[in-house]
C-alpha cells in the first residue's frame, strides 16, 4: 500500500507535523474516522518518534481538531504517557553521563566534540523527546581553550587518550574496531570515534573525512549546555547527518528519526551553511539524490518549509525511500550477536540493497561489498 494512502502513516505524519510546526494545517477529516490508536503506538515507537507524536497528539486535542471521542483508549494513552516519560528519563540521565564523562576529559584538556544526537537534540521543541542511542563523540586537544592543530593542520586527535581516561573512572572500553572504539559508562554507550566516518578502502571517504576534521577547527569552542562538550559547525553536522543516514540507509534503512533531525538542523541552520561547498561534497560522494530526497520528505510529508533557495529538493525517490523506512528497515548493528553475524548481516543488506546502489548511489552494491571485503583484510588500520 502506498505510504500516501496508508491511514496509519498520514495520520503519524500529521502528529509529527503539529509538533514540530505548531502552525501547520492539519486535515481535519484524517482524524473524523476511526483510528487504530495501537497501531499508531506501535508505528511511532518503531520510528523512534513516540515522544514526538505524544506532543502532536496533545496539541491537536487542545485544538480541538482530534475530539475527546476520537482520542485514544484510556490504556493507550496511559501506557503511551508512560513511555513518552520513559524517554524523557532515559535522555536525561544520557545527558547527565555525558557531562560527567566530557568533563572528566576536559581535565586533560580534551575536548568533547559530539556527533549527531545531543548536538541535534537543542533543534528539537523538547529536546528530551528525541529519543537518543549511543553518545557518538570526536576527541580533540587543546591548550588554553584553544584547539591544537597538526602539521598537516588537523585536530589533533585524542582517541587513544579518551579510551585510556574512560577505563581510569571506571567504564569498560573495547577497541575492537578501527573507526571507534565502545565505551560503556555506567550504562551510558559511547563510540569514541578515531575517525568521523568508515574510511576504510575509500579514497573518497578518506578526503571527506580530512574535510570534516578540519571543519571542527572552524567551530569556536563554546560548550554545549554549560557543558564540556561542544558541537561541530553546521556544515559538518550537514555533511555528517547525510554520510551517517545514507550509509545504513544502503545496509539495514533508517527511521523518521533522521528525516525529523535533517528537517530540524535545516530550518535552524538553514542560512548558516555552505549549500555551494555542501552540494559539491555531496556530488562527488554522490549523495545528492538521497539529500534531496530528505530534504523533500521534510516538506511534502511532514509540513516544514525551507525558505533558503540553496537548498535543493527532489521528489522521485522520496514515496519510495519512505515506503522502505516504514516497511523495510530492519536493524543490522544493533543486532545482539557475534561480529561474524553482524559482519555477514551488512553484507547481506547490501546486497539485498541494490535499487538503492543502482538508483540513488550510483554504484554497484556487489562491487561495493567487495571491496568492503578486500580492504577488511589489506588495511586493517587505516589511516588518512
Amino acid at each position: 500500500m502506498s505510504v500516501i494512502k496508508a491511514t496509519e502513516s498520514r495520520v503519524l505524519f500529521a502528529l509529527i507535523s503539529k509538533a514540530l510546526n505548531p502552525n501547520v494545517s492539519i486535515d481535519n477529516e484524517l482524524f473524523s474516522r476511526d483510528i487504530s490508536w495501537s497501531d499508531i503506538c506501535r508505528l511511532a515507537a518503531r520510528q523512534g518518534v513516540l515522544a514526538i507524536a505524544w506532543d502532536g497528539l496533545t496539541a491537536l486535542h487542545s485544538e480541538g481538531v482530534i475530539t475527546s471521542d476520537r482520542m485514544p483508549e484510556r490504556a493507550i494513552k496511559l501506557q503511551w504517557a508512560l513511555n513518552v516519560e520513559k524517554v524523557e528519563q532515559r535522555y536525561k540521565r544520557q545527558e547527565k553521563l555525558s557531562i560527567e564523562l566530557s568533563d572528566a576529559f576536559a581535565k586533560y584538556d580534551i575536548a568533547t566534540f559530539v556527533l549527531k544526537g545531543l548536538a541535534i537534540s537543542p533543534y528539537y521543541p523538547s529536546p528530551s523527546h528525541r529519543e537518543c542511542g549511543d553518545l557518538d563523540c570526536f576527541l580533540a586537544a587543546t591548550r588554553n581553550g584553544v584547539l591544537l592543530r597538526n602539521s598537516r593542520r588537523l585536530p589533533v586527535v585524542r582517541y587513544d587518550e579518551g579510551n585510556i581516561i574512560a577505563a581510569q573512572i571506571g567504564a569498560k572500553v573495547d577497541v575492537g574496531f578501527y573507526k571507534h572504539s565502545h565505551i560503556n559508562y555506567r550504562g551510558l554507550m559511547v563510540e569514541n570515534h578515531q575517525f568521523c566516518t568508515a574510511i576504510r578502502g575509500s579514497k573518497q571517504r578518506k578526503e571527506l573525512e580530512r574535510y570534516l576534521e578540519g571543519l571542527i577547527l572552524e567551530k569556536e569552542l563554546v560548550g554545549l549546555a554549560d557543558s564540556s562538550m561542544y558541537t561541530p559547525s553546521p556544515l559538518f553536522n550537514a555533511l555528517f547527518l547525510t554520510y551517517h543516514s545514507f550509509s545504513h540507509f544502503l545496509i539495514e534503512g533508517i527511521r523518521l528519526r533522521h528525516i525529523l533531525d535533517w528537517a530540524l538542523l535545516l530550518r535552524s541552520e538553514q542560512h548558516n551553511i555552505d549549500w555551494t561547498e555542501f552540494y559539491l561534497w555531496c556530488d562527488y560522494m554522490h549523495y545528492t539524490k538521497f539529500a534531496e530526497a530528505l530534504t523533500s520528505i521534510a516538506e511534502q510529508y511532514l509540513g516544514f518549509d525551507f525558505s533558503c533557495k540553496a537548498i535543493r529538493r527532489s521528489s522521485k525517490y522520496d514515496q519510495r525511500i519512505l515506503e522502505d523506512i516504514l516497511y523495510d528497515s530492519k536493524s543490522i548493528y544493533n543486532t545482539k550477536g557475534s561480529k561474524l553475524k553482524k559482519r555477514l548481516l551488512i553484507v547481506r543488506g547490501k546486497l539485498l540493497g541494490n535499487w538503492k546502489y543502482r538508483e540513488l548511489y550510483n554504484r554497484s552494491a556487489l562491487a561495493d561489498t567487495l571491496r568492503t571485503i578486500v580492504a577488511f583484510f589489506i588495511e586493517p588500520k587505516p589511516k588518512i
